[in-house]
């Protein structure tokens, strides 16, 4: 069901609590239009969804995992900024590169000359 649909569902079913029996009469076939025009049924819009867990072989301590987990992302972290750090270094030495005076190849050098 689409948000917006969602909210006005919302709102026809807080009349449902009107002290007027026809505002009440009213709200829940404006509700069920609603619902079932937007191709759904009220048990599909109300049973709860099925969540598909595996099934684990074994009791494993949820603290494990997540230190587990956590240990895994420390590596990761660690191996990024491995790489970061190599890159700056890479990329602070063409920087010099570029920053370094232009000498021509055929002007020797002054310690060349002595």
């Amino acid at each position: 069901m689409r948000r917006g649909d969602l909210t006005r569902l919302i709102r026809i079913l807080g009349m449902l609590g009107s002290d007027h029996d026809g505002e009440r009469a009213a709200a829940a076939l404006a509700a069920d239009r609603l619902v079932r025009g937007s191709g759904w049924s009220w048990s599909d819009l109300l049973a709860p969804a099925r969540v598909w867990r595996p099934v684990r072989a074994q009791s494993v301590d949820p603290l494990t995992d997540r230190l587990a987990a956590a240990d895994s992302r420390m590596r990761q972290l660690r191996s990024e900024n491995a790489r970061l750090q190599e890159e700056i270094r890479r990329l602070k030495r063409r920087l010099d590169l570029r920053t370094q005076p232009f000498r021509p190849a055929d002007e020797k050098s002054p310690a060349a000359s002595g």
